[in-house]
């Protein structure tokens, strides 16, 4: 365990120990009341009898038990939670409605609508850190939040509607009221208030009557975002480092749809650095890491996404770029013991690395590299113990695997084709799950041993379909009633290999699994064969089955 998750998990506790405290203090003054009006009046609790305790005796409700008996108080939560919200709301439209009534009837002209404006979000400014300072902390937000709301309303106003003032000076005053939102975010410890000035700053160049160049509103969103990562995770606020992620590429496909791009290779651009600025932040190893990763993987496929759709010409080299970068930063991470990184850099390395291959896939020879690519990243998760990268592995096996289904549906041409490089491909990397399981799964053993027989039977069953499409190639060019008996002969060789090699290792399964072979290959004789060969043909293959079936009986006989 490396430093910063230790100060993580010291943090967590002392904030949990701090809250404990004042629980305990709450239940020691309501138990001081109760004392001074009248008796105290004990709750008592069935339950496990402590050490030095005699038997059927009952133990008084801790003060934690009591206080998670503790019923909603619906009084604080509508009270002091939602009234000043709901109310807040009200009081803002009847305002709104004086005002209009206030402008229809002549009394307030356009520059006094300004001034009022401003004057109201002072107000509000004010009212908020006096009832913080009173400890009305739900109230104080309320008002602090409706001030930032009131300011760029305000300016919104003098510059689209009033034309008070130009294009940049609006745009830099919704600069500083954003600005004011994280001061006041930092200033009242609230997450709440960082949300909303981040909320602000996104749309404060939609706010303002002047297109701004794409450069421009690239560079602008992407420096507000790692300001606003960087006030996260210094103060630990999740959802705002949730929100400044989640809001930036929205703002990025808006403006791509209702601004006059000139130039719409930045949007990439701005993605390509958020991205990199965010993988940054977790190789410095500070912050809420778990958090940052999670982000990190939906930044991942966000940016691939804006770079096939704007830069279609470049995603081979974008896509190749991510996929030696994430590959040497999982394996400096490996080297360095960050194991809660690792998974998630090797994650994004193997998806980079399949859209690659997407990207490449000229012929049907790719399908199987997805198939290998899936196992070597599935191996990786059973080696650095990891089920988030088992978890994509998996995936990533699972979509080559039917992929390669599909196109062995077709059938084989020749020995030398696609099908028989993704039929090697699929038993190998069968065969090497099997082995995975079998040393790397050291907990849960039973069921472990259930999925490696059920993985045993399934690479037995495709490699009798892989045989006979081998045989169904070789024997093209003879007659129906000699590929038939080949066919036939080629299941019987099969099966006795199969018991062979359970009498050999004294397993039962796989015993019984050749048998069950042997009376397979007798139903397909009687049900495929026999209506399509002549007699003579009929007669050598129920004689062949016959004898070789009695010969194996006797076989068992001499090894009982």
């Amino acid at each position: 365990m490396n430093n910063d998750e230790r100060l993580n998990r010291l943090e967590q506790r002392i904030m949990e120990l701090e809250k404990e405290v004042t629980d305990l203090k709450q239940y020691r003054i309501s138990k001081r009341v109760t004392t001074d009006t009248g008796p105290p009046s004990k709750t008592w609790i069935q339950g496990p009898v402590p050490s030095g305790t005699s038997y059927g005796e009952t133990r008084e409700k801790t003060p934690q038990e009591n206080i998670r008996q503790k019923e909603t108080d619906w009084e604080h939560l509508i009270a002091r939670v939602w009234l000043p919200r709901v109310f807040l709301f009200v009081f803002l439209i009847g305002l709104i409605w004086g005002f209009k009534a206030a402008v229809d009837g002549g009394y307030i002209t356009e520059g006094m609508r300004c001034i009022i404006g401003l004057l109201a979000g002072a107000a509000f400014v004010y009212l908020g850190a006096r009832q913080h300072k009173h400890q009305r902390l739900l109230l104080s937000q309320v008002l602090l939040a409706g001030s930032i709301g009131i300011f760029m309303l305000t300016t919104f106003a003098a510059h689209y509607l009033y034309d008070f003032m130009s294009a940049p000076i609006a745009f830099i005053l919704n600069v500083l009221w954003t600005v004011l939102g994280l001061l006041f975010s930092y200033r009242y410890k609230s997450q709440t208030l960082g949300v909303l000035a981040i909320v602000s700053g996104i749309l404060t160049p939609f706010l303002v009557d002047n297109n701004p160049s794409t450069p421009f509103f690239v560079c602008y969103e992407v420096l507000l975002y790692t300001s606003a990562m960087i006030f996260a995770i210094r103060h630990r606020f999740v959802t705002l480092l949730y929100t400044s992620f989640i809001l930036i590429h929205p703002a990025f496909l808006i403006f791509s749809m209702v601004g006059s791009i000139s130039n719409d290779r930045w949007i990439v651009y701005g993605a390509l650095v958020q991205h990199l600025i965010l993988l940054a932040s977790i190789l410095l190893r500070t912050g809420i890491l778990n958090h940052q990763h999670r982000v990190l993987i939906s930044s991942f496929v966000l940016t691939a996404i804006w770079s096939r759709l704007i830069l279609e010409s470049d995603i081979v080299l974008i896509l190749l770029s991510f996929t030696l970068l994430y590959s040497a930063i999982s394996a400096y991470t490996w080297r360095k013991g960050f194991k809660d990184t690792l998974p998630y850099m090797l994650a994004i390395s193997s998806y980079s690395l399949l859209f690659l291959l997407m990207e490449m896939a000229q012929n049907k020879w790719v399908v199987g590299l997805f198939i290998i690519e899936g196992f070597i990243a599935l191996a990786l998760g059973f080696i650095i113990k990891s089920l988030f990268q088992k978890i994509n592995g998996l995936l990533i096996y699972l979509v080559g695997f039917l992929a390669g289904g599909i196109i062995l549906l077709g059938g084989m041409d020749s020995l030398a084709s696609v099908n028989t490089f993704i039929w090697i491909v699929i038993l190998l990397t069968l065969a090497g799950i099997i082995v995975l399981l079998r040393y790397y799964s050291a907990e849960n053993q039973n069921q472990t041993k259930e999925w490696i027989r059920v993985l045993y039977y399934g690479l037995g069953v495709l490699f009798l379909i892989f045989i006979t499409d081998v045989t169904t190639v070789l024997t093209q060019n003879v007659s129906d009633n000699a590929q038939h008996l080949i066919i036939s002969s080629t299941w019987v060789g099969y099966a006795i290999a199969v018991i062979a090699y359970g009498l050999k290792k004294k397993t039962k399964q796989v015993r019984l699994a050749g048998i069950a072979l042997l009376f397979l290959t007798l139903i397909k004789v009687i049900f495929f064969d026999l209506p399509t060969v002549s007699m003579i043909m009929k007669a050598v293959l129920f004689i062949g089955l016959g004898g070789i079936g009695i010969l194996l009986s006797r076989f068992f006989y001499k090894k009982e």
